[in-house]
């Protein structure tokens, strides 16, 4: 069989403008976010910001050029009914309603907006791909995260070595790392479809070496859990993505009761975040008002010298009802990944991990470029998954046996 398309208009032999216009459009739109942002966004901590929602409406366009305009919204709607669509939604209510006792109810109000419509494109972006993706537009995946290895490998060695032509004008490597390691998950996860294990461990080396010589350290930690991840969910990862997900999700939950116990256990610095967090005990239910923490913290009443993450901000702002429903997607999210097959649970529940423990760990998840960088590392997983058609899947396991494996015709 020939190798085409569930969408016939994106075939070769088309002489539709619009099906060209629409393939040129999913190839441009996806470029940004496999080949563009991985290695543009070591130059300036913008550019994930601004590109990443130029080229989610790319993906959109081109998915109202292909065929039905209606069919994106009609699957979002579809997918709001589920019970992560529903979380989703119960979130950005209490956001919203939490801004009634915000300190800074216009600034967190346009912050929020902004966070919404992120979640909101990205979404629309994922639903407007096709069921299809060609190999021509994923191979950029892999070229995109070598691309940026070397660039990020070529600063870090610069700095060490001071080799001034090596340097480049980068202010946030760690960051950069970050979405390097997310994206180096997805661009494995294509390797192996394609069966190319040996680049794929040559490109694993690299983004393990980046982690190791980021002078920063912020992506040490998470690069180890989401390899130990992977390692654990290789032969189990429907399982490993359940039980995955109740720790994560217990870790959401539990926050301040695990911060209490590290301070009884002498580890003062993070069981600082207890003694804020119990302050008006109320307070722990309903939050402070989204935005509180970081207001707070700029206007120098939360000390400088206490640790916070995203997970702690999230606590701190939305109280125990935004975290239950917080610890509710990221269970969803790590069953949802565990049910991809074996060709891609395990290389996605470790991206998962490394992106969710960067939040869980370090300050610089609170900003907005660590949404828009899950947003890229969730659509380029999204494309990864159904770039899949030509190659091996395997078939479900029964009663526990190993499962076997099928090819689909080509």
């Amino acid at each position: 069989m020939t190798d085409l398309s569930d969408d016939h208009t994106l075939t070769k032999a088309s002489l539709d403008p619009a099906a060209d216009a629409a393939a040129m459009l999913l190839r441009l739109g996806f470029a940004i976010f496999a080949l563009v942002v991985p290695s543009t966004g070591l130059l300036s901590r913008w550019v994930i910001v601004v590109l990443v929602p130029i080229g989610a409406v790319l993906i959109v366009l081109a998915g109202l050029l292909r065929g039905d305009p209606l069919r994106a919204l009609r699957a979002g709607f579809r997918r709001l009914m589920t019970l992560p669509g529903l979380t989703v939604l119960m979130l950005g209510l209490w956001a919203f309603l939490t801004l009634a006792w915000s300190p800074v109810p216009g600034s967190a109000a346009a912050k929020l907006l902004k966070i919404l419509g992120m979640v909101v494109i990205a979404q629309l972006a994922i639903e407007s791909l096709p069921q299809r993706m060609r190999a021509s537009n994923l191979h950029l995946v892999t070229i995109g995260v070598a691309l940026a290895a070397v660039m990020i490998l070529s600063a870090l060695i610069g700095d060490l070595t001071g080799l001034w032509y090596l340097k480049l004008a980068s202010l946030v490597p760690g960051r950069s790392a970050l979405l390097l390691i997310c994206l180096g998950w997805c661009a494995g996860a294509w390797l192996l479809i394609k069966d190319r294990r040996r680049f794929a461990v040559i490109l694993g080396g690299m983004i393990a070496l980046i982690a190791l010589l980021d002078p920063s350290r912020e992506v040490l930690a998470p690069a180890g859990i989401g390899l130990a991840v992977f390692a654990l969910a290789w032969a189990i990862p429907e399982r490993a993505g359940r039980l995955l997900g109740l720790l994560a999700a217990g870790v959401v939950l539990f926050a301040p009761l695990l911060s209490a116990i590290a301070k009884m256990l002498g580890f003062a610095r993070i069981g600082g975040w207890w003694d804020i967090a119990q302050l008006d005990g109320w307070r722990v239910l309903t939050g402070r008002g989204f935005e509180a923490a970081a207001t707070l913290r700029e206007k120098g009443i939360l000390g400088e010298t206490l640790p916070y993450s995203l997970l702690t901000d999230m606590w701190f702002d939305l109280g125990l009802v935004g975290a239950a429903g917080v610890a509710l997607l990221v269970y969803c999210a790590f069953r949802t990944a565990g049910r991809l097959g074996l060709e891609m649970a395990p290389l996605a529940l470790g991206g998962m991990a490394a992106g969710l423990s960067y939040a869980a760990l370090e300050r610089g998840a609170t900003q907005t470029w660590w949404l828009n960088a899950m947003a890229v590392f969730v659509i380029v997983l999204a494309s990864v998954e159904r770039g899949r058609y030509r190659t091996v899947r395997p078939r479900a396991a029964i009663s526990g046996t190993a499962p076997e494996t099928t090819r689909t015709p080509v």
